[in-house]
């Protein structure tokens, strides 16, 4: 191929072809100068840009430091220890040595636990407690009622949380918090809530056993009315029945136990049946009645047992017991946390957004005024 006919080639080429290649030879050159312009612009309204961003800063830093704040305490709780108990458990084994019923000491203790844990998660419990204390009468004295309700709910759901333990975790215990607007107070709602809660448990187990107590105290009682009932009309009816005796022995002139037979020999008469006993004789029957009278009723043993059981029993009735029926396994004053306002991340995101609303109000102002240039 000649020069000629390169040369006629590169004639005939595409104009369109051709601007292509000169426009992406000039594209790179030209963004960096764009790029470099802007910078340029941004600096030139460096005072603007520091300007807003002070704004915004000082904007941020008075809500960071005049927001409420927000602190919560927490607490893990777990069954008690035995020494937390022993007052309980010593009436409960004085019961339980009467009634036969089975003392078991971690059995009882896991019992009382599971009411704590199902009490004070109650949503009326919180309700309850809530609607009683200073604090929530002070943060809702200005609200209507429906206002006062909301929030009191609000607070129930997120500023008191119970929860179970969590599977995923190391800790198997059951996790306590309470949020208010400082952590005194955290503290003092959280606290008074679990001690609120214990001497409710203690105080319907209390009554459930005195209760029971009563109940077995008043069937030893019947049964023992009842031993004492039957001996005493069976004396009554044997004193009745030798005081007939004796009279018809009176009336019959027959003085003392003898029987005259159709021979010489003498022989004695049945006397199993009543009717026939007067014939025991005046002086006996009258030695009788008298023995009868005077001597005290025999009582089985059962009588006496039953009178053991209720000398144990009737003191278990004046005696108050006291119970701590759970244990802490992070106490309340040791997990204390700040959950808001969070003023580092407030004022960084001050500043943040004050420079990018700077930067773009540069870019704005810049953009309008070259559009109007054009």
């Amino acid at each position: 191929m000649t020069m000629s006919e390169i040369s006629q080639k590169t004639l005939n080429a595409p104009s369109g072809h051709t601007a292509n290649q000169a426009g992406s030879r000039h594209a790179n050159p030209n963004d960096e100068i764009d790029l470099f312009e802007l910078l340029l612009r941004l600096w030139d309204k460096k005072g603007l840009i520091l300007m807003v961003t002070l704004v915004t800063t000082l904007i941020a830093g008075i809500y960071a430091f005049t927001a409420k704040e927000q602190w919560t305490v927490k607490a893990y709780v777990s069954p008690p220890r035995m020494a937390q108990m022993d007052d309980y458990l010593t009436l409960r084994r004085a019961f339980a040595r009467v009634s036969g019923i089975n003392a078991d000491p971690q059995a009882i203790a896991n019992h009382l636990f599971n009411r704590f844990t199902e009490m004070v998660s109650s949503p009326n419990e919180k309700l309850t407690y809530l609607s009683e204390t200073a604090y929530v009468k002070q943060q809702t004295e200005s609200m209507d009622s429906q206002a006062k309700r909301v929030w009191l709910t609000e607070m129930a759901d997120k500023g008191l949380v119970t929860s179970p333990p969590d599977e995923k975790k190391t800790l198997p215990y059951f996790m306590l918090s309470a949020s208010a607007d400082n952590p005194q107070t955290a503290l003092a709602l959280l606290t008074d809530y679990v001690e609120r809660i214990n001497d409710q448990v203690i105080a319907q187990d209390e009554a459930e056993f005195q209760n029971n107590l009563q109940a077995m105290i008043l069937a030893r009682q019947k049964e023992q009315q009842d031993i004492d009932f039957s001996l005493q009309a069976d004396r009554t009816n044997q004193l009745a029945n030798l005081t007939r005796s004796h009279s018809t022995a009176q009336r019959a002139g027959i003085k003392d136990y003898y029987a005259n037979s159709a021979s010489n020999g003498g022989t004695k008469i049945e006397l199993a049946n009543s009717v026939h006993k007067y014939m025991l004789g005046e002086n006996f029957l009258s030695a009788e009645i008298n023995s009868l009278m005077e001597s005290p009723i025999v009582y089985p043993v059962r009588y006496h047992d039953i009178s053991r059981e209720l000398s144990l029993l009737a003191p278990l009735l004046q005696q108050q017991v006291t119970a701590q029926v759970y244990r802490y396994q992070l106490t309340p004053g040791e997990h204390v946390k700040k959950d808001r306002p969070k003023k580092a991340l407030i004022l960084v995101l001050g500043v943040l957004l004050g420079g990018m609303l700077g930067m773009g109000a540069v870019l704005v102002t810049d953009g309008i005024a070259r559009y109007r240039r054009s």
